[in-house]
């Protein structure tokens, strides 16, 4: 058998002393090692948390610095308005803001939510509220949440084209009519309503006011004609009644937004006549100003309509009409008018 050499011999050794050499590090200093890295990591996180949490409150506080000035704020509430009332009968947005009602998202989107009403008397009746959003691309959508106190009221009733404006005169019935005057004269002295009316021929917001001078009334709106009928078909029905009955802009009370703050009318006076050519620059003025900078639905029809009430002036098929109930029962009694809505009715709160 072959003696092992020195060399082997030396070379088992210093297996021998590798194998059996303690650890360098003990159980607890490798884990106090482990819990060392994983605090640094958890600071290290946290640090980087706390400055994204900074960064994105500064980002947010100056937001609301840039969107709470007065002017982007004005901007914000007269694309409510333009568009809200302007497409509605009557309709109007909460102006009389003591809390401010608007927030803005991280994507630079103004939201706001509003209480919306109709003149009925001299009081503000609430009828709903408005959800409203602006992007920062202009695009401008609403949704309307109704809160009247009947399921099916509370709503203005509906323009009827001059006979002049379509082909031939329709079949009338006036047994509607009749229907809506009878509940006004059943309504006893003490109370106010709203009622919508048309006109037999088209007329300017002048000559309208003119035929409501001599009674005490206050004039909500007055739905425009702006030439609808080439856009789209006409459709009638209900038992021989050709109802004409389109999609219309309406003539509102002018509101003015300023830096110092905003100032509106209520109504349409029929006394002060000489307001209408201001209110219907005012109106025009709007329209060019929410069709150029929003994107809306219905932003390419108002454009025509602009264009074709520059063209062939302002001229209106109707009103809704707020006073006393036995003013309002005068008024049915003009030949000018017909095709009466009675409205929303209130206790007596008339000055």
């Amino acid at each position: 058998m072959p003696n092992k050499s020195e060399h082997d011999e030396q070379r088992v050794l210093q297996e021998d002393y590798f194998e059996n050499q303690p650890p360098e590090w003990g159980q607890k200093q490798f884990k106090r090692m482990v819990w060392k890295t994983r605090w640094k990591f958890f600071l290290n996180a946290g640090g980087a948390l706390f400055l994204v949490f900074m960064v994105y409150h500064i980002y947010v506080s100056a937001l609301h610095i840039y969107f709470d000035q007065s002017e982007v704020r004005n901007n914000f509430m007269r694309s409510i308005i333009s568009v809200v009332e302007m497409h509605g009968d009557g309709l109007r947005v909460e102006k009389k803001i003591n809390v401010q009602p608007f927030e803005v998202t991280p994507f630079l989107t103004q939201k706001a939510n509003l209480k919306i009403y109709r003149h009925v008397g001299s009081w503000e009746v609430i009828t709903g509220e408005i959800h409203a959003k602006l992007s920062i691309t202009g695009k401008f959508t609403y949704t309307i949440t109704n809160t009247g106190a009947y399921m099916n009221g509370n709503n203005p009733g509906p323009f009827y084209l001059p006979y002049s404006l379509v082909d031939g005169k329709p079949v009338h019935d006036d047994s509607e009519d009749s229907i809506n005057i009878n509940r006004l004269r059943k309504i006893d002295d003490g109370h106010v309503a709203e009622m919508s009316l048309s006109l037999k021929n088209l007329a300017s917001p002048d000559q309208l006011m003119q035929l409501l001078t001599d009674y005490d009334v206050a004039v909500t709106a007055m739905p425009i004609y702006s030439g609808e009928l080439k856009d789209q078909d006409i459709s009638y029905s209900r038992a021989g009644m050709f109802n004409y009955n389109i999609p219309h802009l309406s003539l509102k009370p002018l509101s003015e937004f300023k830096e110092d703050g905003a100032n509106w009318y209520n109504y349409f006076i029929p006394e002060d006549s000489g307001q209408m050519q201001e209110q219907v620059q005012a109106m025009m003025s709007d329209l060019k100003w929410m069709s150029d900078h929003l994107k809306y639905s219905g932003a390419e029809l108002d454009k025509r309509r602009f264009a074709y009430l520059k063209k062939n002036g302002v001229q209106v098929y109707g009103a809704v009409v707020t006073g006393p109930v036995r003013e309002l029962e005068k008024i049915t009694k003009l030949s000018e008018f017909h095709h009466f809505q009675l409205n929303r009715v209130e206790i007596w709160n008339w000055d």
